[in-house]
């Protein structure tokens, strides 16, 4: 079919299709992505539409001229039209095997209007073991035996956290999609909410009426698990609105499967909704469910729960399963039952989604953000039509509501593979400088001058966050700033911030982020906050810099000491001589300098000594470091050093470097480890 339409927009669904980035620090790091374009025209809307009989029997020969269609109550001239009929009830389907090489090849036919999408999202909170290996194996003999040659499948999983997994980006690569769904094996599961809180609180009434039980309760259990729950529900919430929000405005049909026990009724009633304003979670469900309407995405979900619980006879009203049931309702789809009586699950989906229509007509593109409503109807009697309801006009992420920004920035910061965008990824630390609050955990994160291309600009912000296991923020703090390439002489620059964090293990993260147009820079790194103990030395992670005038700090920090006062006040050194290493790499026979931060058992750190040694990883062989004192400093019950550390010959390779501080008077040492490959 000749195309009478031409597209220029970034499209997420495009954004999707990357190199897999290597590995950096705790976080991925990109390569070659492209800028965002802001100018959009849209010559043509196409929406995918859906024909069945009272039965719900797909129709499939109806003409262009049989279908009326209505934008925001407008009558519009079809000017496109395709049929697709890809699976009907009775149809055979076989496993795809590649047909034999032709002799001479034949000529292409023209690819589709619009595509099918599958986004199969495997629930790895809210699900059984079980049902979860079923929905697994189902989900690879779907894509082995039943998949058409222009369908494209992405791979998701929720584990827990704010942001979906992207495990496989939507395209054609059915083997790669299907490791990706092998890779999730039963220890991918992690039951870190209760599942069916009611089963918890029966636990806890059996012990509590059971005097002679060798089970303890313990007050407030309950509560606490249901707040996990919550928040946790809480998260599944946010990182399904940040898909569907990023769907937005991707053409083709788009299939949600979703492999879940669903969400407990208790965790969709009152409770808060991450921050957002929004005091009911059961609002913000339906809400979500609207948006992945708009979105063209079409729920499918199958129940995972244990056959096992399913035959205790727990009624439904006190089960999962109803908010999978909305979710299919909502947005168009349909509940497919429990896993263990539909093992044929994928099959009705295939029927279900394959004979459909592609409708285009001309419109004017604007970047208003508004809504527009669709209504399709056919002139043929006794017909049910099932279209999308609408869609979203684009806009500016200037204009972007502050809970988009929100969002926007949480999947940013959490996610490998955000779903927005292919983010530059910048090298950071984060470094514990205390036991306790206020200011103990700071973070250095360096600004590479060739890679401000994409976020560059008069108006950039900073945003430095911290997150707990349950990926709720335990600190932020946000500036703005201009950042262009020509404020660094060298080859970095590099951000000095600092946030509050009692002692744990955390994730840290700082994006920066065009105001005007969302594209963003993200660093990442996992900090551990020691807990201080009696009679106890504490060595912090320390810092290494190399000797290197002419270092740049830029300022984000958001009060009015700068960041090389930061800098200084926490390490001792220089910014002016010295510039942060943020590296893993050492030669041997070459220095380095550290500042080592380190707390004692008392008010008196006059005695505590520095020494450093490196240990072969692959022999355990130890190798002395000589080690020169060239600044120290003692602040309350903390003691500072900055050393010089000669790295000895020794060959090449993985080694750990120990570093290690010592009070002779008391008897006492500690020690703390960084890894380095030696060149």
């Amino acid at each position: 079919m000749k195309r009478l339409f031409a597209i220029s927009i970034v499209l997420v669904l495009g954004l999707f299709q990357r190199s897999s980035p290597g590995q950096q620090s705790d976080l991925p790091q990109a390569k070659g992505q492209a800028s965002l374009q802001h100018e959009v025209t849209v010559a043509l809307k196409l929406v995918q539409v859906y024909v069945t009989d009272k039965k719900g029997n797909p129709i499939s020969d109806l003409r262009k001229d049989e279908f009326i269609l209505y934008d925001n109550k407008d009558e519009k001239t079809i000017t496109e039209f395709e049929n697709h009929t890809l699976s009907l009830p009775g149809n055979v389907r076989r496993p795809v095997t590649p047909p034999p090489t032709p002799v001479e090849k034949a000529p292409a036919p023209p690819a589709p209007l619009m595509r099918r999408t599958f986004f199969f999202l495997f629930d790895l909170v809210f699900a059984d073991q079980g049902g979860f290996r079923l929905g697994r194996q189902a989900a690879i003999r779907y894509l082995e035996t039943s998949l058409n040659p222009d369908d494209q499948v992405a791979v998701l999983s929720f584990t827990g956290g704010r942001s979906l997994n992207v495990l496989h980006r939507p395209d054609g690569e059915r083997a790669e999609a299907k490791r990706a769904i092998e890779a999730i094996g039963l220890e991918s599961l992690r039951p870190i909410a209760p599942i069916r809180p009611e089963e918890e609180a029966e636990t806890q009434i059996m012990a509590s009426a059971n005097a002679q039980s060798s089970f303890s309760s313990q007050p407030g259990s309950m509560e606490r698990g249901s707040s996990v729950g919550r928040i946790v529900a809480g998260n599944f919430v946010w990182a399904l609105d940040s898909l569907a929000q990023a769907l937005r405005y991707a053409p083709g049909q788009k299939v949600l499967v979703l492999y879940s026990n669903g969400l407990h009724p208790s965790y969709l009633s009152r409770g808060p909704f991450y921050q957002a304003g929004n005091t009911d979670l059961g609002k913000a469900y339906l809400e979500l469910c609207h948006k992945l309407a708009a979105a063209n995405v079409s729920v499918f979900s199958v129940n995972t729960e244990e056959n096992t619980y399913l035959v205790r006879q727990v009624p439904e009203s006190r089960k999962g399963v109803s908010s999978p049931r909305g979710i299919t309702t909502e947005t168009g789809g349909r509940f497919l039952g429990d896993i263990y009586a539909v093992p044929d699950h994928l099959e009705k989906i295939d029927t279900m989604t394959g004979a459909y229509y592609i409708l285009g007509y001309p419109i004017k593109e604007s970047w208003d953000g508004k809504f527009h409503t669709i209504r399709v109807k056919v002139s043929r009697p006794d017909c049910e039509v099932h279209a999308q309801p609408g869609y979203f006009n684009p806009k500016p992420f200037a204009d972007y509501s502050k809970l988009e920004k929100e969002i926007h920035l949480v999947d940013l910061a959490l996610s490998a593979k955000p779903i927005s965008q292919d983010p530059q990824r910048f090298d950071m630390q984060a470094l514990p400088v205390a036991g306790k609050p206020p200011d103990n955990v700071v973070l250095v994160v360096e600004v590479p001058k060739n890679r401000l291309a994409d976020i560059k600009g008069p108006r950039v912000e900073v945003a430095s966050l911290v997150f707990n296991a349950l990926d709720e923020i335990v600190d932020s703090r946000r500036t703005e700033m201009a950042l262009e390439a020509d404020r660094i002489e060298q080859s970095s620059a590099f951000l000095w911030t600092a946030l509050s964090a009692r002692p744990g293990t955390y994730k840290s993260r700082v994006v920066l982020r065009n105001i005007e147009t969302g594209r963003a820079a993200v660093a990442g790194a996992s900090v551990v906050v020691p807990e201080a103990a009696a009679a106890k030395i504490i060595v912090f992670t320390p810092l290494l810099v190399s000797e290197e005038a002419g270092s740049v700090l830029l300022g984000a920090a958001t009060d009015k000491q700068d960041g090389a006062a930061r800098a200084a006040q926490a390490f001792i050194f220089d910014p002016k001589r010295y510039k942060p290493y943020l590296g893993d790499q050492l030669k041997a026979g070459a220095a380095i300098t550290a500042a080592v931060r380190c707390s004692g058992t008392g008010d008196d750190v006059s005695g505590l000594e520095l020494s450093a040694k490196l240990i072969s990883q692959a022999s355990g062989e130890e190798h002395a470091i000589a080690l020169t004192i060239l600044d120290k400093r003692e602040d309350k019950n903390a003691k500072v050093f900055l050393a010089r550390l000669e790295i000895p010959e020794v060959a090449k390779g993985p080694y750990k470097m120990a570093f290690i501080v010592s009070d002779g008077r008391r008897g006492l040492s500690s020690r703390i480890i960084r890894n380095f490959v030696i060149e």
